[in-house]
């Protein structure tokens, strides 16, 4: 098997673990990015390989959808770290 191929399965992986993790907090304890810095981490690294990969592949609207994710969760770590 590919290296290549095992990053993009475990990326999926984590990235499902992490969305579903996200939309129960959302759902049922209505709460929002306020979440721990290491979760926000391993999203805004999950988001930005999807990103390049997308990017890689040419598709760039979904590139940069996935990158102003990315970006978003940054912000929200920054904030989180400086405040």
């Amino acid at each position: 098997m590919e290296k290549s191929s095992l990053l993009k399965k475990i990326v999926v992986v984590i990235l499902t673990i992490m969305v579903i993790s996200l939309l129960y907090d959302f759902i049922w304890h209505k709460e929002s990015f306020d979440k721990p810095i290491w979760k926000q981490v391993i999203l805004a690294f999950c988001f930005l390989m999807i990103s390049i990969h997308n990017l890689i592949l040419k598709k760039y609207a979904l590139g940069s959808i996935y990158a102003g994710v990315v970006l978003a969760f940054t912000v929200s770590i920054f904030w989180i770290i400086t405040v």
